[in-house]
């Protein structure tokens, strides 16, 4: 009877010490048996323990176990301290390896022994968890059975622990202490939200919502026109139904003209091409080339032209038509018939403006030859007109006598020098 007030007031001063602070304490009850055929040593064991947390899953403690033999009026009790790691499987359930070496006493003597144990405990509450363990006890005397097998129910308790928004982090370590109640959070106590939607893990029905999706309270995505592309990740949010779509929600465009498929009576235009509302390319001039892709818009009809629109006929760029003019300042015969041929190339691009540079003789000065230079270059100008030119694409430039070819008075001289360079400037 002395053995087992002992055991109560053990029991008492364990728990007294544990509520001092964030320890836990556990009262457990079971049987044991020898692990020899020597069933007279049977019995029931009753244990209390204290624990202190010390470092991430390690925890030590203390505690008192008192071993009541069935079939002796005998019992043993120990003392022992304690190493217990902790191996969490759930948030409910945790798996223990403890540790635990003390003293035995028995019949008024006493044995060191050792007693590792697993335990399988379920948490109630973050303050209360129940459990069974299994525990092997080993003592260093022969006066006993030196190897001993219990198995025991537990109940243990944490005191001590203050958790103000129920997310089961204490208050002392919990960084978000004003967490929902039923959100999921992590070590520190914040709250988890693994799709990033703003609906907590807890309450979100939809975990794995697409990045960017809208949400409704339930963390499901929304799709407001139907068309299986969320919310959010919708770049045309009022798609009519039964329009087929791409992968951004909005209507499919084939061949990437800005027609949807669904409106598009052309539905292989070539990229680039210009086309009208119904997804046709448009064709300016005719030429058999779209619009976006004609890199010379507005050839006249009877040319043919190139993959890009462009006459295949030259331009008159680098030409140079020499014995321009005469000492009347009138366009010779030769000059006129070069004008004409030059005229129906200048008219293949009547989209590009073309300059030309009127040369002079040396004679006289340099203000005279300019004044003759443009003189020669109206006369032009005005026979293009009648070939059928716009003369806003003509451009003169008056050179006068600069850059002669022959710096001399000769006959051959003047026809070399009396001269028109054509160039072409690109659109």
């Amino acid at each position: 009877m002395k053995t087992i007030t002992n055991i109560c007031l053990l029991t008492i001063l364990l728990f007294a010490i544990a509520a001092y602070g964030n320890i836990s304490a556990d009262l457990s009850a079971g049987a044991f048996s020898p692990m020899s055929d020597d069933s007279a040593n049977n019995g029931m064991l009753f244990s209390s323990d204290i624990w202190h947390p010390l470092w991430k899953k390690f925890s030590v403690g203390a505690g008192g176990k008192f071993f009541l033999f069935d079939k002796q009026d005998a019992h043993s009790t120990d003392f022992t301290l304690n190493l217990r790691y902790t191996a969490n499987i759930h948030r409910r359930w945790a798996i223990d390896i403890v540790s635990a070496g003390g003293i035995n006493f028995y019949n008024g003597e006493y044995s060191p022994a050792l007693s590792p144990a697993a335990d399988l405990r379920f948490f109630i509450s973050p303050r209360w968890q129940i459990g069974c363990s299994a525990n092997w006890k080993h003592t260093f005397d022969t006066s006993q059975t030196k190897d001993v097998f219990s198995t025991s129910l537990l109940i243990e308790y944490m005191f001590g622990f203050h958790d103000s928004d129920g997310d089961w982090v204490p208050d002392k370590i919990d960084r978000c202490n004003k967490t929902p109640y039923g959100a999921r959070v992590n070590n520190k106590g914040c709250a988890l939200d693994s799709d990033g939607d703003g609906v907590f893990d807890g309450f979100d029905r939809c975990p794995n919502t697409p990045k960017a999706a809208l949400v409704d309270s339930l963390g499901c995505p929304t799709d407001s026109d139907g068309d299986g592309v969320f919310d959010g990740v919708d770049r045309c949010p009022e798609t009519p139904t039964d329009i087929p779509i791409d992968t951004t929600g909005c209507p499919r465009d084939s061949d990437r003209d800005g027609v949807p498929d669904y409106a598009d009576s052309c539905a292989k235009t070539p990229e680039g091409a210009i086309v009208d509302h119904n997804g046709c390319s448009t064709d300016s001039d005719e030429d058999g080339v779209p619009d976006g892709i004609d890199q010379c818009n507005g050839t006249p009809t009877g040319f043919d032209v190139d993959l890009f629109g462009c006459p295949k006929i030259p331009s008159v760029n680098g030409e140079i038509i020499y014995n321009l003019f005469d000492s009347n300042l009138q366009l010779t015969a030769s000059a006129l018939n070069q004008l004409h041929r030059v005229a129906k190339r200048i008219r293949a691009y009547p989209d590009r403006t073309v300059v030309i540079e009127i040369h002079t003789d040396t004679e006289g000065s340099p203000t005279y030859n300019k004044n003759r230079a443009s003189s020669v270059g109206k006369k032009i100008v005005e026979f293009l007109k009648e070939q059928g030119i716009d003369s806003d694409i003509i451009k003169i430039s008056p050179a006068g006598e600069k850059d002669p070819i022959i710096k001399k008075g000769t006959v051959e001289a003047k026809r070399k020098n009396r001269r028109a360079i054509f160039s072409v400037e690109e659109p």
